[in-house]
């Protein structure tokens, strides 16, 4: 049977397993059943850097990750991601799984394939400015390691449209975000300029009602050929091909542009009247950094580079740190 896995990062029965509950429901209307990991109520601890998961296959701490890793990563099944912002990017939950997804993926390449399909929920508290722009590319660095991205969303309870893609309905970009930051004016002045305001009730529900969209669009592309599956969710004008989001890095100066999560090479070019796009490199759209070649090649260039000997390169490296491994002041907390 069919079924999604759904990691929900946020607190139990908070906005984000709700959202991922709609989802859910929205799924089920195609018979398809979805398992929910709660991260919060497991033993979570961030990684430490010191890479015996590279030579075991597992990592040194006895917490749940590992387990998490294996639901999320390798079992057969489509994932929804469930990822609340607190300060600009995804929160710590997540990033400590995050962060310990390598050893997974060197021991089970063929995730890269993307074989299966995927989807984020980004949950931010208010949103407005910017304030939540790096959650849905944070929470990509996970899921294109292994699925076909098919829908996302960043819920902000700002209820603004200018800062809910998917709240604008059809209607048109609006160039209030550059005329103006919600921090440089009063509260009402906002609403003045901006003149379109949910109150909280009406916006949640029409956030509950994307979210099971999201689950059903998830649902049909389980139903399809992989190389059939088109991301469907709501697109920004210069939106990475692959990862779908925003964010650019500027590797040197412009025209020339990079997606920070797919190395996708773009070039910034005029469209005539003023507007620019950017003309994304599609052969790096179907090679991008996450996937079977990338990896191969990253690790590739990583042996090479240490000649092949990462103990040999280690022992080097203690021996130019030794002078400062004495150095410095530490501090620690008074105890109470």
């Amino acid at each position: 049977m069919k079924k999604i896995i759904a990691l929900s990062c946020g607190k139990k029965n908070g906005r984000c397993e709700n959202y991922i509950k709609a989802a859910a429901a929205g799924a089920s209307e195609y018979g398809i059943e979805t398992e929910i990991i709660q991260a919060m109520a497991l033993k979570i601890l961030p990684c430490n850097g010191c890479q015996v998961c590279f030579e075991t296959g597992k990592c040194v701490h006895k917490d749940d990750i590992e387990w998490i890793l294996e639901k999320t990563m390798v079992e057969d099944a489509a994932l929804i991601m469930g990822v609340p912002c607190y300060h600009l990017r995804a929160n710590a939950y997540f990033m400590c799984i995050n962060d310990k997804m390598l050893h997974i993926n060197r021991n089970n390449s063929n995730v890269m394939k993307k074989t299966r399909v995927g989807a984020i929920i980004g949950v931010g508290g208010s949103g407005y400015d910017a304030w939540a722009s790096l959650n849905l590319t944070s929470a990509n660095i996970f899921l294109q390691h292994t699925r076909k991205l098919v829908d996302q969303i960043q819920i902000n309870g700002c209820g603004l449209k200018e800062w809910n893609l998917w709240l604008r309905e059809g209607l048109p970009p609006t160039d209030h975000t550059n005329q103006v930051r919600c921090q440089d004016v009063d509260y009402e002045v906002v609403w003045e300029k901006w003149g379109q305001k949910y109150d909280l009730t009406d916006f949640t529900k029409k956030a509950f009602e994307r979210a099971r969209q999201l689950g059903r669009n998830v649902a049909e592309a389980m139903n399809m050929q992989i190389e059939d599956v088109k991301y469907v969710g709501e697109e920004y004008d210069v939106a990475c091909p692959v990862c779908h989001c925003n964010i650019l890095l500027v590797p040197e100066k412009l025209p020339y542009v990079y997606c920070p999560v797919c190395a996708v090479r773009g070039t910034v070019v005029f469209k005539g009247e003023g507007e620019m796009k950017v003309l994304w490199n599609e052969e790096d759209a179907k090679n991008p950094r996450f996937s079977v070649e990338g990896e191969e090649h990253h690790w590739y260039w990583l042996m090479t580079h240490s000649g092949g000997d990462f103990a040999k390169i280690e022992k080097q490296m203690d021996a130019l740190n030794k002078n400062f491994k004495s150095y410095g002041k530490y501090i620690l907390p008074e105890k109470s």
